[in-house]
């Protein structure tokens, strides 16, 4: 058994299983696709759960892959523990309905004992307890004596989640010698210590459960394996845990060299330096794989990982933004087996500095809240912060729960982390609520699933019209125009017809599906939706307008040219819009979402501040000249790594098979892409941006449009200035600019004569008002109800009464017709007397069904009841007289 680095143990395994007819498919993303049960993807089969349940079919029925993974169920242990961490690698092999026990099992031991050379005296075998099978196999065949065999139970050693394929499994320990035990007499395979460590799960999925203890044997039986790669680099090269193999520690000792911390001197600096090291490798990939953070779902799991990450290195005495100085390591330990790390270093480093420097500016806000929270409690004989107030903490700033708990201790105030508990527990449930929601409320289920028709065909990249056979139709073998009407007579829509090929575009990467007509004799169906099954049926939602359509027919299936046209349009302009943003804006620029219909295309992308008026002057530009050039766009069908030294784009987070379509536009734009084009620029006409926007932190979103929209929108707006110039009075619409500024001009000046008559009658109201001033003990009482006066004229008045006289308290209501204000303002020598505005104007203004408040010497409220104004007024001296004797 030789030292082995951790990237050579993943290709060791993946061309081991090779040799073995698998299939050798790259990591899936970290997003999971159309799987709402998952936030992020947590094992090695985790992608592939529809080919297991047979409800799409595999690329072939053998595979093998290193898959990348994020648990965080224990996230608070990470750091504490040298066991736990949130990222790791899982090797596999994977059966669907191919080969079983006898196969999987001799593979497995001749991959460690041959090809690994691991030592077979050092391995122990366990199986479950009725899988007398997998016992004779290891045993009989593979020569395994009983000393190094244990059966388990249905908890330890039978896998299944729920109702479905299930089975037993047999998990391969390794035995790390009695240094690692617990010297016990009964230490051995299951043991709780660190002695034996299970390296590798076959799991043989081998009977259908009802999920109520009821099971049935599978026909055709999976298997399922994982063996975790860290776990196996720790055996091959002889240490303790994952934080010292070698890609792993290569970033703990990056950690050690920024913080001027040796690992393994204190134990609470190693809590923080194995922190930082696993959440940096963790969010590394997670940003990779197109994950931004936010503040919910995956989203929320990254901030949390980055922030915890931030927060150790303030405890490491780090002062300094840092984390990115990180990012570089984690790529070159880890781009042998992920090439996409280094094509996204740029926008990785970004997303994760942009995140530190958030949590910079907001940790010292937070902080600043929990010593409210705290200082409140300092007459509280025993101090406890309540559960809602942390969770409050953590999830408006992010502030985790230790770092509150650290603070709190040393002030002696405990945390109800219980409570917090229960507050975290809520959140997830409503955010998986909601998470199931978007994903289930859209057309999903594969109605046609019985199917064993071929995949519908797809030829409308070289075709709108053709004609195709029924193959199935949702109302059973036939449709005709007696059901083309409800009840009441109106049309009925959502008849659903399959294909065995088709001219329509199935909606799907953004791009909406085509419409058209579907017609054969004298039935005719427009078809409104296009939506394609996980099995690659395309099924055509339609209105059926006349007549009666069987399965087996054979009809025309013809696409609106017009329509998809323009969507052409849209889309070949998505490509050159993102090329333009990412030469104005940089390379972080990626598409994180898009739309295409006939009318616009709305473009969602990378990017930490809005996007200034003169840069889409630029990418607007940029654009049209990429059209006015008439560039020919090509399509080709290429090998994946063609593509890619072509330097085409792929989108974030999305799983390519070995062969990519490629759309390139004159060699200025080259995307991966399955959407439907123009064949040269100049078809565009013409590229509009119609806005931009703030989609959520770090994505904005530009909507434009092309072609027949930009006519549409100059015919819009000329209309619109048409329409004005008629408004001002203008001679066309040419002179409405000069006739707009002049008017401005004039109304201007009258609403300065307009300011300065008011001032004018504001003086004049001022002197009758002091003649029936009441006097309080020395303080003269101002007050009165004014019509047709604004609240800015009451602060003006407000303001001289002030100059005027000191000792006053003027309390001034006005209606300007919309809406009733009452202002108080106490001048300079009543403030003096304790008199204070806020205090008074909500006392005055609660009489009329008001409240308000503002500063000691003055204050606003609205009035709600107008026919209380004079109860209001006339309680003024009472209250005034009130405050005065306190």
């Amino acid at each position: 058994m030789q030292w082995t680095g951790l990237n050579e143990l993943r290709e060791k395994y993946l061309h081991f299983f090779e040799t073995k007819d698998h299939l050798r498919l790259g990591s899936f993303p970290l997003v999971p696709k159309d799987d709402p049960s998952l936030l992020l993807i947590n094992s090695g089969m985790a992608p592939m759960k529809k080919w297991f349940l047979g409800q799409e079919e595999p690329p072939r029925h053998r595979v093998t892959t290193c898959q990348k993974c994020i648990r965080t169920p224990d996230i608070e242990r990470v750091g504490i523990t040298a066991r736990h961490g949130c990222f790791f690698e899982m090797l596999g092999n994977f059966s669907f309905q191919d080969y079983f026990k006898k196969e999987v099992i001799p593979w497995a031991w001749e991959f460690l004992t041959q090809e690994l050379e691991i030592p077979a005296d050092r391995l122990y075998i366990s199986v479950y307890q009725e899988d007398d099978e997998a016992y004779d196999i290891w045993t009989k065949v593979i020569g395994i004596p009983e000393s190094h065999m244990v059966r388990l139970g249905k908890e330890d050693n039978f896998w299944e989640h729920g109702s479905g394929p299930c089975g037993p499994c047999s998990e391969i320990y390794f035995d790390r010698g009695e240094e690692y035990g617990c010297h016990k007499p009964t230490c051995g395979v299951g043991c709780d210590c660190d002695r034996y460590m299970e390296i590798w799960n076959l799991v043989f999925s081998q009977f259908d459960s009802d999920g109520k203890g009821h099971y049935e044997l599978l026909a055709k039986p999976n298997i399922d394996t994982g063996m975790g790669l860290e776990r196996l680099a720790c055996v091959m090269q002889g240490v303790g845990n994952l934080f010292e193999v070698d890609t792993v520690a290569a970033v703990l000792h990056h950690v050690e060299r920024i913080a001027g911390k040796k690992y393994g001197e204190n134990d609470k600096d190693d809590i923080s330096i194995r922190v930082i090291t696993d959440h940096i490798r963790a969010t590394v990939f997670m940003a990779s794989d197109g994950v931004l953070p936010s503040n919910e779902g995956r989203g929320y799991v990254m901030r949390r990982l980055l922030r915890r990450a931030a927060r150790h290195g303030r405890m490491l005495g780090i002062n300094r933004p840092f984390l990115t100085e990180l990012v570089e390591t984690v790529i070159e330990s880890s781009e042998a087996g992920y090439p996409e790390l280094r094509e996204h270093e740029g926008y990785i480093k970004k997303v994760i500095g942009t995140e530190e420097l958030r949590f910079g500016r907001t940790i010292d806000a937070g902080l600043n809240i929990l010593n409210g929270m705290m200082s409140r409690l300092k007459d509280v004989h025993e101090k406890v912060l309540s559960g809602a107030e942390v969770f409050k903490l953590n999830d408006t700033f992010g502030f985790p729960l230790d770092l509150t708990r650290e603070i709190a201790a040393e002030a002696g105030v405990r945390v109800d982390e219980a409570a917090f508990h229960v507050e975290m527990s809520k959140q997830r449930e409503r955010a998986r609520a909601e998470r199931l929601a978007k994903d289930i409320s859209g057309w999903s289920a594969d109605l046609f699933g019985e199917l064993t028709a071929e995949p519908t065909q797809f030829d409308g990249y070289e075709v709108l019209t053709e004609s195709a056979k029924v193959v199935a139709l949702s109302d059973g073998e036939e449709l005709n125009d007696a059901i083309a009407t409800d009840e009441a007579g109106e049309s009925k829509e959502g008849v659903l017809v399959v294909l065995d090929r088709t001219p329509f575009y199935a909606e799907m990467g953004g791009q909406v599906a085509d419409h058209g007509y579907i017609s054969c004799g004298n039935a005719k169906l427009k078809v409104t939706q296009v939506k394609k099954t996980p099995k690659g049926y395309f099924v055509h939602t339609c209105e059926l307008l006349d007549g009666t359509l069987h399965v087996g027919d054979t009809v025309t299936a013809a696409v609106d040219a017009q329509r998809r046209m323009s969507i052409c349009r849209n889309h070949t302009a998505t490509h050159l819009m993102q090329k333009a943003l990412r030469e104005v804006l940089g390379d972080h620029v990626h598409q994180a979402g898009s739309y295409q219909d006939d009318h616009i295309t709305r473009f969602d992308f990378t990017h930490f501040s809005a996007v200034t008026a003169e840069e889409l002057v630029e990418v607007e530009k940029k654009v049209n000249e990429k059209i006015f050039e008439s560039l020919n766009v090509e399509i080709k069908n290429l090998p994946i790594e063609e593509a890619k030294k072509m330097g085409a784009m792929a989108l974030f987070g999305e799983k390519y098979g070995s062969v990519v379509r490629v759309v390139d536009a004159g060699g200025w734009s080259t995307e991966f892409c399955g959407g439907t084009h123009v064949k040269n620029t100049a078809q565009i006409g013409c590229f509009k941006i119609l806005g931009e926007s703030s989609v959520a932190a770090g994505i904005r979103r530009i909507e434009a449009t092309t072609g027949f929209g930009v006519l549409n929108l100059l015919d819009e707006r000329t209309e619109l200035l048409a329409q004005t110039a008629v408004a001002l009075k203008a001679n066309n619409m040419k002179d409405a600019p000069a006739r707009a500024e002049a008017l401005t001009a004039e109304l201007k000046e009258t609403n300065k004569q307009l300011d300065i008559l008011k001032a004018e009658m504001a003086s004049s109201k001022i002197d009758g008002l002091f003649q029936d001033a009441a006097d309080i003990d020395g303080v003269r009482i101002v007050s009165a109800y004014l019509t047709g006066t604004g609240a800015d004229t009451l602060r003006d008045m407000i303001d001289k009464i002030r100059d005027k006289a000191p000792d006053t308290v003027a309390v001034l209501i006005g209606s300007d017709g919309s809406k009733t204000m009452m202002a108080v303002g106490v001048c300079k020598n009543a403030l003096a007397r304790g008199l204070k505005a806020g205090a008074l104007v909500k006392q005055i203004a609660a009489i009329a069904g008001g409240n308000g408040g503002g500063k000691p010497d003055f204050a606003m409220a609205g009035i709600r009841d107008c026919s209380k104004i004079d109860d209001a007024l006339n309680a003024v001296p009472e209250i005034v007289k009130n405050e005065l004797s306190k």
